[in-house]
């Protein structure tokens, strides 16, 4: 449990951006060096799939607090 609530936290504290930008998204391809990373400097110029993986985990930790 720990390591779930330190990874949840390091999403919502340092991926997710004041103003509700997900950064740190790593584009889709082909290999890794292919895409550009997301970061609160950088504006993607990609369609990115990371929204989905936060919105599953924040869904998770709701589900893991209801118990």
């Amino acid at each position: 449990m720990p390591a779930i609530t330190e990874g949840w936290n390091a999403l919502a504290t340092e991926s997710l951006h004041d103003n509700g930008f997900l950064g740190y998204v790593q584009d889709p391809g082909k290999e890794l060096k292919d895409g550009q990373p997301v970061t609160y400097t950088s504006k993607p110029d990609f369609e990115d799939y990371g929204l989905g993986c936060f919105i599953l985990a924040g869904s998770e930790m709701f589900n893991m607090c209801e118990d």
